[in-house]
């Protein structure tokens, strides 16, 4: 008896390995033909976003360097969780890859409401950089950011500034200003960047916490005005906006976007996907179709990686002082 039970396990022993070798050499063989079918990119914003619009655009270009097409499915939804989750939970076999936004990708860690963390994405490369600036209304009495905090400081509470609420990159920027200066704008919650500027151009706010790319045009129109951006040097397409930092007031915020591959790709397939995005990330025609569409600003995997652990941090932060 006993040896028939020691004859069962040395065969069962011996089935295990030659699956595991049979699965090996499987996994092995697929990563080898890589790709054999279309490559979905989870965009976890709605259709026609600043996200969708790079997602697209990068599909596009990238069928000169990649087999496959790049298909966009969109999944938007608690500010890009849903998206963000269905990434890291991705079969990692090279068939989807997503979108990572800032600075919502990192509260949702920080709140302690993400089914994800950093390391459950494998970074392919950052795209856009989208600059932080707090604007007023073109006839607002407030020429500069000291005479917002001069009017602060002599009425405390009076002032109100436009966001679109708690957990975004223009939250944490109102939020550093209050506690670098010292001072209590009051948030004004609105839907949406459409919504901020309806608040600020209508006059029921006095000030509005947005990206760049979102009150250009309002800016060139004369309707709005750029106090300051928060970036660490002066913008070279706005170079008579004075940041922050200048100004004495330490706030560099922006809002990011990129893509990411789940963590543990077999490395044959997640070179071949790294080697798509950095050659089309710098192909002549993606970058003159991106021109005044998109603000780019690449960043490789390990640049990504530090740009992300830095804004952990940051989010950390100010969720423990001020949670959403």
């Amino acid at each position: 008896m006993k040896r028939t039970v020691t004859l069962l396990m040395v065969l069962l022993l011996f089935g295990l390995m030659v699956a595991g070798v049979f699965a090996e050499g499987t996994k092995e063989k697929a990563a080898a033909n890589y790709p054999t079918k279309p490559v979905t990119i989870i965009v976890a914003s709605k259709a026609g976003g600043g996200t969708d619009t790079m997602a697209r655009l990068f599909a596009k270009y990238a069928k000169k360097y990649f087999p496959q097409p790049f298909v966009v499915v969109n999944k938007p939804g608690a500010g890009g969780q849903l998206g963000f989750e269905a990434l890291a939970n991705a079969k990692k076999d090279g068939y989807t890859i997503g979108t990572l936004f800032t600075p919502h990708v990192t509260a949702h860690i920080s709140s302690g409401r993400a089914k994800y963390t950093l390391d459950s994405f494998a970074l392919l490369a950052n795209v856009v950089t989208d600059p932080g600036v707090l604007v007023v209304k073109s006839d607002s009495p407030f020429k500069t950011i000291n005479d917002i905090i001069a009017a602060e400081k002599k009425n405390p509470g009076s002032l109100t500034g436009a966001t679109t609420g708690p957990g975004g990159d223009d939250f944490f920027a109102l939020t550093k200003f209050n506690n670098a200066a010292g001072i209590h704008i009051k948030e004004v919650p609105a839907k949406g960047s459409s919504g901020e500027k309806a608040e600020v151009l209508g006059g029921h706010v006095d000030m509005a916490f947005m990206n760049v790319s979102q009150v250009l045009s309002n800016v060139k129109a004369g309707e709005l005005r750029m106090l300051a951006v928060m970036t660490p040097k002066r913008l070279s397409y706005l170079p008579d906006i004075p940041t922050f930092k200048e100004l004495g007031i330490d706030i560099v915020s922006d809002s990011s976007r990129g893509f990411a591959a789940p963590a543990g790709l077999p490395d044959a397939i997640y070179q071949k996907l790294l080697d798509t995005f950095q050659k089309t990330l710098k192909d002549p025609d993606f970058l003159k179709a991106s021109k005044g569409v998109l603000l780019l600003n690449i960043m490789e995997p390990k640049e990504y990686r530090a740009y992300l652990e830095d804004l952990l941090k940051t989010t950390n932060e100010i969720y423990k002082k001020s949670p959403w």
